[in-house]
């Protein structure tokens, strides 16, 4: 007979991602509390979910426990973040939450990020659920504007714009050229999408810059361009324990040169994402086609 599963101690997703894309956050917790076991959710890019109507904020959905980076959808200084805990979570969440957060924190806090947490505070209380509203509208049609120039899209989230550029005749890093060119600064471009994030600040001069981009496209575009080649990531070999490998001496060499060698620290694309390789791995002709794809030009080996 099988054994069954061992039963995770908890589930950590995270939603949304950086496309946009939500993870069905109510459905899971309903799970999770089926099996008797916690949901924590990385919700970096939603914070201002909760000001929505209705919230969409994972706490509103029933996770136990998520954090939010304040910084990256409301006016707080790089570094401000918040840390939830359900009243629902294990006791042992809340009860030593600071003393494990310690673990990472510096003994100087920021009191310059406190402040700007303070100050936020207010701005929140001050019909920003309206502004959020309104500006959800504004880019709902630049999308459709979008959609006209034959762009496709993925991502629900109402502040974050994800272009899916071949079918309209453009790879993403030339998109991406063209809006800096009309002063318009992406969030990430790949080589098959762009990604745009605004937020209430954003003035009516910045969507009209939007629009005109839109206009752009619609005016410019082209045959579309077939998918390049998808790469399925088999497990890599390993070579060394993580822990040696990433405190190994180690040297950054080109792409060209890295085949064979051993990866000496995470080779990611971007934040967060799943590493194309990680610490003690063997890298091979398959990663290199994959670093090359996402303009990644060297890699840190083992000595």
């Amino acid at each position: 007979m099988a054994a069954c599963p061992q039963v995770p101690d908890a589930v950590y997703v995270t939603s949304p991602d950086y496309y946009g894309n939500f993870a069905d956050i109510a459905g899971l917790a309903k799970l999770c509390r089926m099996a008797g076991i916690p949901l924590l959710v990385d919700n970096a890019h939603g914070a201002y979910l909760r000001f929505l109507s209705p919230s969409r904020h994972p706490m509103d959905l029933g996770a136990d426990l998520c954090c939010d980076s304040a910084h990256k959808t409301l006016p707080v200084l790089t570094g401000g973040a918040y840390l939830h805990i359900a009243k629902s979570a294990p006791p042992a969440f809340s009860a030593r939450a600071k003393s494990m957060m310690a673990l990472f924190a510096s003994t100087s806090p920021s009191y310059l990020i406190l402040q700007s947490l303070d100050a936020c505070n207010r701005i929140l209380s001050e019909h920003f659920g309206e502004k959020l509203a309104e500006t959800a509208r504004r880019l709902a049609e630049i999308r459709a504007q979008f959609a006209e120039a034959g762009f496709l899209f993925v991502g629900e989230e109402p502040l974050k714009l994800t272009l899916l550029s071949r079918n309209a005749g453009f790879t993403g890093l030339e998109v991406a050229q063209i809006l800096r060119d009309l002063h318009i600064e992406p969030e990430m471009a790949e080589p098959d999408a762009v990604v745009l994030m605004v937020s209430p600040w954003n003035t009516a001069a910045d969507f009209m810059k939007l629009s005109a981009a839109a206009e752009f496209f619609k005016n410019h575009r082209r045959a579309a361009i077939p998918h390049e080649e998808q790469f399925i990531h088999e497990p890599l070999a390993a070579a060394l324990p993580m822990r040696e490998a990433r405190l190994s001496p180690c040297q950054l060499v080109s792409v060209e040169k890295a085949e064979g060698r051993i990866c000496a620290e995470e080779l990611c694309t971007c934040q967060p994402s799943v590493p194309i390789a990680a610490p003690g791995e063997i890298l091979n002709e398959n990663v290199i086609k994959i670093c090359r794809r996402y303009s990644i030009f060297t890699i840190n080996v083992v000595k």
